[in-house]
């Protein structure tokens, strides 16, 4: 009977040690414990099983993704290389078809030239990348759990136990989870964060298995390389799963809906900056420092998305565990060739060092509205002094500093900066307009009009396709005339009109790009808002935070001798008339009657819609005004406009004085000009082009 009571009591013993143990195991995260993999594994297969999407790009497209994702010789070739040719086991990339590299070709790039074997032995053009429109094609029960969607990534809220995380899909490949890539031709490398040191410092004899540690950097605790099975060497990383802690809400959020104090907000630019530091002294640079990339949790920021970073270690580790992608593009922050609007540094697009500055530091010592009006409203003398005075009362007078990257001085401010005058006209309100975009995608929109009889501007017309950046555009265009016509300047390749227009909507005057990019987002069209007067404005005058406009663009060169001259930049507003004698390029600005239509059963009403243009000439023998055009649907990219046309306008007074016929109306200057009344848009003539009798020169004055 004892025995069999001692027996009784070890088993009660046994299975208590057993439950404790059960509980405790239970307690871990699945990545801690001794058979994680596994169930990561079994967790893996099912979640890729709901990940279905489309692209529309091509074999072709995958092939130039490839070549981004390869170490090239010299990490610059990353931003020059403008094309690539494959043969059987070696391929060449070129600039301006001049051999710069041989290279071997990958096992997953011999996979796409069997499929599309054309492709083989001839040259292909870095820029020839299509638009990405495909969809992704989620279950319904896991779009409840979508926390974040981007061109290239998708973050979801996962649950493993008891433990809520952050689970990101990026992919590098665009047929990755389409039908024709699907998860029989996958395999994948698990990697743990708690099998990898902290990085200390970025020497490259530092140990490869170290990754990012710091309060203030996101932590990763899974990450999940993805591979083309044939890739048996695992050399081409074409997407990864990332198992990630979880925040609260993004700074963004918080600072628009002004949820903090002043103090608050001291010790949250502290944790960013100390983020920053410890990232740059382990050889990352960070190039998308935007609101929206800066998470808090329980209080404590957290730097978040290293999709745009620049990266000097090449550490194995920083790329198993997701903080930096393989490729010299990478290495070479030129070579990113992406930005956001409004959070852009000039040297990550162009090859400049015009304009460095964090500006995420500005909207955490400023209201909302204020902190974009200090960065991107012109103002005058008088302004500035009014300005002044207000930022010294919150003991703001050094914020200066912060473009030379001493962010400390926010410490020294006693209350947040509030502007009365501010407008939410400069506020990117919709999240939206700040996603990160590429800029390659402009350069395959460029179209040469050599027959088209254009004398003044670029033959190189940029077709705005479904975008609104008419009105950059049009400026971008005469302000390359400008500086060949004022300044005897000509350079076409750092100076293109892709990079002007860059600069102008990412740094100068921040404009969704949507319509535009690799990845568009057609919603974003409509929050789009561009005033030529402003954007001129903007260009030739300075910010309360900024230099002007084209001084900032005048900077695309590094070394000050490889720059236009410096000089001032002026614009003036003359009125077309019958006695008007053209003299240079104008920006103009048309109105063209869309009749109503049927389109695919739904009905459109008849629509007037106006667009910016350049004026390239007079024809007097034709008498035509001849166009430089940016919407190729409505007429060519070069349109010629009978000056017999009625000018139209919305001008109320106008209005009321032409009720009918034709009248006139005397100029700034006394000469007489002709209008007619054509606002009721029946009396238009449907498919006919109009100009608004107001336009602008730009002039450059050394």
């Amino acid at each position: 009977m004892l025995e069999f009571s001692i027996l009784a009591i070890l088993a009660t013993c046994i299975a208590g040690m057993i439950q404790v143990a059960t509980s405790k195991r239970e307690k871990l995260p699945v990545w801690e414990r001794e058979n994680g993999k596994k169930e990561i594994e079994k967790w893996l297969k099912g979640f890729l099983a709901k990940l279905k999407r489309t692209s529309t790009r091509t074999e072709k497209c995958r092939l130039i993704l490839a070549v981004e994702r390869m170490k090239f010789e010299n990490d610059e070739y990353a931003a020059w290389w403008t094309h690539v040719r494959f043969g059987e086991k070696n391929g060449e990339i070129f600039w301006k078809k001049k051999s710069i590299q041989k290279i071997k070709i990958t096992e997953f790039q011999n996979q796409l030239l069997k499929s599309s074997p054309a492709l083989k032995n001839q040259l292909i053009g870095h820029s020839e990348i299509k638009e990405e429109n495909g969809e992704w094609k989620i279950p319904a029960e896991l779009k409840t759990q979508i926390i974040s969607e981007g061109g290239e990534a998708l973050v979801f809220s996962q649950k493993f136990g008891i433990f809520e995380t952050a689970v990101r899909v990026q992919i590098f490949d665009p047929f990755l989870f389409t039908n024709d890539f699907g998860l029989d031709l996958l395999t994948w490398k698990i990697n743990f964060e708690k099998d990898y040191e902290k990085a200390v410092n970025y020497e490259k004899s530092g140990r490869e298995n170290q990754m990012p540690k710091h309060e203030n950097i996101i932590k990763n605790f899974v990450n999940i390389e993805l591979f083309h099975k044939k890739d048996l060497k695992k050399e081409d990383c074409i997407g990864w799963i990332t198992i990630m802690e979880k925040a609260d809400e993004d700074l963004r959020t918080v600072l628009k809906e002004e949820k903090i104090g002043i103090e608050e907000r001291k010790k949250i630019a502290d944790g960013i900056a100390d983020g920053f530091v410890y990232l740059k002294n382990i050889g990352i640079g960070h190039f998308d420092r935007k609101l929206e990339n800066i998470l808090l949790a329980n209080g404590i920021p957290k730097i978040i998305d290293f999709g745009l970073i620049f990266e000097q270690t090449g550490r194995s580790g920083y790329r198993e565990m997701g903080y930096a992608r393989k490729g010299s593009k990478f290495r070479d922050h030129c070579a990113l060739s992406a930005a956001t609007p409004g959070f852009a540094d000039q040297a990550q697009f162009t090859f400049g060092d015009g304009y460095e500055v964090i500006n995420l530091f500005y909207f955490l010592f400023c209201n909302w509205k204020s902190s974009w009006t200090l960065l991107y409203k012109p103002i005058d003398e008088k302004e500035k002094k009014e300005i002044d005075k207000i930022v010294q009362k919150c003991n703001a007078t050094s914020i200066h500093k912060i473009k030379k990257g001493n962010t400390e001085i926010i410490r020294e401010i006693t209350s947040i900066v509030s502007i009365p005058s501010s407008s939410s006209h400069f506020c990117l309100d919709d999240a939206n307009l700040t996603k990160s975009v590429q800029v390659s995608s402009l350069k395959q929109n460029a179209t040469k009009c050599v027959n088209q009889d254009l004398e003044n501007v670029t033959k190189n017309v940029l077709d705005q396709k479904n975008s609104n950046l008419c009105v950059p555009i049009s400026v971008a265009t005469l302000l390359r005339f400008a500086m060949k016509n004022d300044l005897g300047f000509v350079d076409d390749y750092y100076y293109s009109a892709e990079k002007i227009l860059s600069t102008l909507i990412l740094i100068v005057y921040p404009r969704s790009m949507a319509g535009l990019n690799l990845n568009p987002n057609q919603k974003e069209t409509e929050f789009q808002l561009n005033q030529i007067e402003l954007l001129l404005e903007r260009l030739c005058k300075k910010t309360y935070l900024m230099e002007t406009g084209w001084q900032i663009i005048r900077q695309l060169r590094r070394k000050e001798k490889d720059c236009p001259k410096k000089s001032t930049c002026n614009y003036k507003k003359v009125l077309l008339n019958n006695n008007f004698t053209f003299t240079r390029p104008l920006t103009v600005t048309g109105a063209y009657l869309l009749p109503a239509e049927h389109i695919d059963g739904d009905f459109f009403p008849e629509k007037v819609f106006f667009h910016q243009m350049v004026l390239d000439r007079v024809n007097d023998s034709t008498n035509e005004y001849v166009i430089h055009n940016t919407s190729f649907d409505e007429g060519g990219a070069v349109l010629r406009i009978a000056k017999n046309n009625a000018y139209y306008t919305n001008d109320q007074r106008m209005m009321i004085l032409n009720a009918a016929g034709e009248f006139k109306l005397n100029g700034q200057n006394g000469e007489e000009w002709s209008l007619v009344n054509e606002f009721v848009q029946n009396t238009m003539k449907p498919k006919t082009w109009y100009l608004l009798p107001q336009a602008y020169s730009i002039t450059l004055d050394a």
